[in-house]
């Protein structure tokens, strides 16, 4: 059987396009996905675990408030809305927001769980492999989130007491009375602390040291003008910029996306008081910020790493080493067959306006990705803010159709100052030298 999309993967970028798919065609489209049910990080799935972003950036809302997609009737149909009110969360808990993805991945008729693509190939048509079967496909779309990032003095030692924090809780290490290091002073980092220190008494670390290469645990910036970066306008506007201002950018506003929550550096001051003054047989807790662990070795059953800050050196041995640095784009290996035919800028795959990738097949052919364009398309490409709006613009593509009219209000912000700035990269050449 022919379609005319098939989506590889059905995380929330994916399950957002099958939705929108669903809701305005109703076929012609398929999302595959390796999970029978829907789980979302679960390594990293803590309790207390909140959303850093608003419950209307939903799989539909933002480009649809009226879909019965939508974040709010889920809540409607599960008979909790009025309780959800008198709740009065500060921010949607990530065990709802899966429950929601979980729902929705259920409800959609163009999702089918439990099969895993294998290899994707083109002979003028996509031929997708699965476990179960062959599947034509005039485009394809990719949704598979990025990999776990290890740092390089890291590569080489994982294994069960030094991982990335993505398998915490699938692995369930054993941490009573010994010495843990944290890694990464980003929010991943904060709730592993926050996971280790809540422990119950007899199940707790002996000691924690939690490292960061900033130079303190900073905060989110969520602040209303820099939420303008994650609006669709301003997405396009970042694809505009040079590759050298795009990456002047991030660095800038990385805290933007990549800062902790305030509710949860809250909970780790409130902890660091009660294990300091309140609590007998406490676990010691030490912060390293502005420290880069510059070399890791072996050290019997656990590791020695080797903390340095500016000229200053310290050595910290740990039996449980949990990496929390983040992620990293890969070209997937079902891609392979055809991976030396798509354009890469850097470590991703170079798309156009509409999420395509640039590649040598025919235009009418395309393979679009979704959540591994942050370099292309900004700080928002990886969150949920733009989730709805970028799948909307890969529908709009496969229609053939233009991309359907925002009625929302340009932003306020029409420059940054970095826009202003001449390309550094360009005047260089430009001078001769």
């Amino acid at each position: 059987m022919e379609f005319s999309c098939v989506g590889v993967g059905a995380g929330p970028s994916n399950l957002s396009l099958a939705c929108q798919i669903h809701e305005e065609i109703g076929q012609g489209a398929l999302f595959l996905d390796r999970q029978v049910d829907f789980r979302w990080h679960p390594g990293i799935a803590f309790d207390s675990s909140e959303l850093q972003v608003s419950h209307f950036k939903d799989l539909v809302t933002l480009v649809n408030p009226r879909s019965a997609y939508t974040f709010v009737n889920y809540l409607y149909e599960n008979g909790r809305l009025y309780h959800f009110l008198n709740a009065q969360f500060d921010a949607v808990l990530r065990a709802e927001f899966e429950q929601y993805l979980n729902w929705a991945f259920h409800r959609n008729p163009l999702v089918r769980g439990g099969e895993r693509v294998r290899e994707i190939r083109f002979d003028g048509e996509f031929r997708v492999r699965t476990d179960n079967a062959v599947l034509g496909a005039r485009n394809v779309v990719v949704g598979i989130g990025k990999q776990a990032q290890i740092p390089p003095q890291f590569q080489g030692w994982t294994g069960r007491n030094l991982f990335h924090s993505s398998v915490l809780l699938d692995i369930h290490p054993e941490v009573r009375k010994k010495h843990a290091c944290v890694v990464g002073g980003g929010q991943s980092g904060a709730e592993v602390l926050l996971h280790l220190v809540g422990l119950p008494k007899e199940r707790r670390p002996q000691s924690i040291t939690w490292v960061s290469q900033r130079e303190n645990y900073l905060p989110l910036d969520n602040s209303p003008f820099t939420n303008e970066l994650f609006m669709p306008c301003f997405s396009d506007r970042f694809a505009a910029m040079s590759e050298s201002q795009r990456k002047l950018f991030l660095q800038r506003f990385v805290l933007a996306s990549d800062g902790i929550s305030e509710s949860t550096l809250r909970a780790i001051y409130q902890a660091l008081y009660r294990h300091a003054f309140l609590e007998p047989n406490r676990c010691d807790i030490t912060l390293r910020p502005g420290c880069n662990v510059s070399r890791c070795i072996n050290a019997g059953a656990g590791h020695r790493l080797t903390l340095q800050h500016g000229i200053e050196v310290e050595q910290v041995t740990a039996d449980i080493v949990i990496l929390a640095t983040g992620y990293e784009n890969a070209v997937p290996g079902f891609l392979e067959p055809i991976a030396d035919r798509l354009e890469q800028i850097d470590n991703e795959l170079a798309v156009r306006e509409d999420f395509s990738v640039c590649w040598d097949g025919p235009r009418e052919r395309r393979i679009f990705v979704q959540n591994a364009n942050l370099g292309q398309r900004g700080l928002a490409d990886p969150n949920l803010s733009l989730l709805a709006w970028r799948a909307r613009r890969i529908l709009d593509s496969l229609l053939r159709r233009a991309p359907c009219a925002n009625p929302e209000h340009p932003g306020f912000i029409s420059r940054t100052s970095i826009e202003s700035w001449p390309d550094p990269v360009a005047e260089e050449m430009g001078s001769g030298i």
